[in-house]
């Protein structure tokens, strides 16, 4: 053991030993130039080695980052190399340098050794022109495929907004239907012959398709009292106005107005205002409460009027599909001057104030 120590205490003794400074003689020139050098030698040498840490501890998935590493430590110890020979200039630490030396050679030994291995690996990596069109190809499939999607979410749309469509159809189709077997049914039953029969019919049937093309314009969402007025009475070709705001109805309830407003408007000119040369007047207001509408409709400068003996296909409507789809009341009021017809109906869904403005 103590010639072990004797041995290692010989190996860094440097007494007899003098400093690389004494081969140059100790100029001056040629001393800082030497330890000039190896400083900026040795400062570069640690600087590349930072910044490939800094770039591994940013990028941890980089391929072969060990080898990188290997570099790392490589350059740092030929660094070192750089700045023990700045120290042996003054100091005579060869054993340490040597040291050094050792550790620096094994390093580059390694790392050379672990290089041509890899060397096949790393040029079977793809260049990055390759790896950019790999990416737009990704990208262009992506784009696709999400067009795609896109197309199959607007086709399954299109086919819920079709099924829709047609239970919406068949819907209508089936109320329809009912309205016009109803109509029948009650304009037979108030027919003396099967010729009125076919005339009251056909003219029901009419104002039953005049609601339907303004609804048809709504797109079956809601109608506009004011509109449905003009609809129902304006192909008489008779003096009529309406006054007072307007009314948003729902579909299945303008359909039943507007039949209403034709058996009004018949009425009138077989028996009532329009029979003499007078004029209809239809007024809308809230009610106080403003909870509810009334519609008036009157009839003034025609022939004197009477109450009929009986209740015919119009009063009934009126008096009980209108009141009833509505959940309000209609009163018929015969007066000698004409006609009145008062509807009054809660504000609901079915029927609503749209606007203030007069007519």
């Amino acid at each position: 053991m103590e010639q072990v120590l004797n041995a290692v205490r010989a190996f860094f003794a440097s007494s007899t030993l003098s400093p690389h400074g004494i081969c140059l003689l100790w100029r001056p020139e040629l001393i800082w130039t030497h330890a000039t050098s190896d400083i900026v030698i040795g400062l570069a040498y640690f600087s590349i080695p930072l910044a490939i840490s800094a770039f591994l501890y940013q990028r941890p998935d980089v391929k072969f980052g060990w080898v990188l590493w290997m570099f790392v430590a490589f350059i740092m110890l030929c660094g070192l190399t750089h700045f023990m020979a700045v120290w042996t200039l003054w100091k005579p630490d060869y054993a340490f340098e040597a040291l050094l030396k050792v550790a620096t050679a094994i390093a580059s030994l390694l790392t050379a050794a672990a290089l041509w291995p890899l060397l096949p690996k790393v040029s079977a990596l793809p260049a990055a022109a390759t790896l950019q069109a790999r990416i737009d190809e990704r990208d262009k499939a992506l784009m696709e495929l999400r067009a795609a999607m896109a197309t199959m979410v607007e086709m399954r749309e299109h086919e819920t907004r079709q099924k829709l469509l047609l239970d919406e159809l068949n819907h209508r189709v089936k109320n329809t239907l009912a309205s016009v077997q109803s109509i029948a049914a009650q304009t037979l039953r108030g027919a003396n012959d099967i010729g009125e029969f076919k005339i009251s019919f056909v003219d029901r049937l009419m104002a039953l398709s005049s609601t339907h093309d303004l609804l048809v314009k709504r797109e079956w969402a809601n109608a506009s009292l004011r509109e449905l007025t003009e609809a129902t009475l304006r192909h008489y070709g008779l003096p009529f106005a309406y006054a007072g705001p307007d009314l948003r109805l729902q579909s299945n309830l303008a359909v039943t107005l507007g039949m209403a407003l034709h058996e009004l408007a018949t009425n009138a000119v077989k028996y009532g205002a329009w029979a003499g040369g007078g004029r209809i007047d239809i007024e809308v207001a809230p009610t106080q409460s403003g909870r509810a509408v009334r519609i008036v409709w009157r009839e003034s400068g025609g022939r004197p009027v009477t109450a009929p003996t009986g209740h015919g296909f119009g009063s009934r409507l009126l008096e009980q599909g209108v009141a009833g789809e509505l959940g309000g009341k209609v009163t018929l009021d015969w007066r000698p001057e004409g006609l009145v017809c008062v509807i009054e109906a809660p504000v609901s869904e079915k029927i609503a104030l749209e606007t203030a403005t007069a007519a």
